[in-house]
């Protein structure tokens, strides 16, 4: 069983989220393996000199968050580890940081370029057929920012997709997520031409399998974003 330091008082911080903390750090950490049960509350109680309230109330956040479940009459375990899992436990952290979105348009100057080309070099025809769909309802769009949202968001994933790096496509889902609420936000205020134009650019580029005008193209209408919404 893993050794667990009492808790040092933090006013700003409740006792159950710190509980969270650590557990958290010990799930990363596969302190205990897919299907394992954890400690009981008790064993949990006195390892961390905390009330069993605390506990009860770390362990239903790792529940809420599809981290671990607890099974009536027998414990709490630790759940399969999948993508949706990590997006969870980062998701928290992500939101509460009030430089979110310019720190995902700076990650998406540098990942999305990148996924852009090792796509370049593996991307079926039926992805580039998915991309040509994606980019004439975005042309076709005047007046749904929500949809023109959706839309941009979806190419960038069809990318992500056909780079055939499941971390980058594990990743780029979490940060599509977290940009979901935003991107119509940036559709709003910076309109649509920026995005007409530098979409349907890199699609031509990849069809015409210019590796380096596709790689420009989406580096340039990345770095456009980030610098207007400066």
């Amino acid at each position: 069983m893993p050794t667990f330091e009492p808790l040092k008082v933090i006013k700003q911080k409740k006792i159950s989220d710190q509980v969270y903390d650590q557990l958290l750090m010990h799930i990363k950490n596969d302190t205990w393996r897919e299907g394992e049960k954890l400690p009981s509350e008790n064993e949990l109680k006195n390892q961390f000199c905390v009330s069993r309230i605390s506990i009860r109330q770390a362990i239903q956040k790792l529940t809420a968050l599809g981290i671990v479940e607890t099974r009536q009459g027998e414990g709490t375990f630790l759940k399969k580890v999948t993508s949706d899992n990590y997006t969870n436990m980062l998701f928290p952290a992500f939101m509460i940081n009030k430089n979110t979105l310019t720190e995902i348009l700076e990650y998406r100057s540098i990942m999305e370029v990148g996924a852009l080309e090792l796509a370049c070099d593996r991307i079926t025809e039926e992805e580039i057929t998915s991309l040509e769909r994606i980019v004439s309802r975005m042309e076709k769009n005047s007046h749904d920012d929500k949809k023109f949202a959706s839309d941009d968001l979806a190419f960038h994933n069809v990318i992500a997709r056909a780079s055939k790096n499941d971390l980058i496509i594990n990743v780029s889902v979490f940060v599509f997520e977290l940009m979901a609420e935003s991107m119509e936000h940036i559709v709003t205020t910076l309109g649509m031409k920026d995005g007409k134009h530098f979409h349907r650019l890199i699609l031509e580029k990849i069809k015409q399998q210019d590796k380096e005008g596709a790689v420009r193209a989406m580096r340039e209408h990345v770095a456009n974003t980030v610098v207007r919404m400066g």
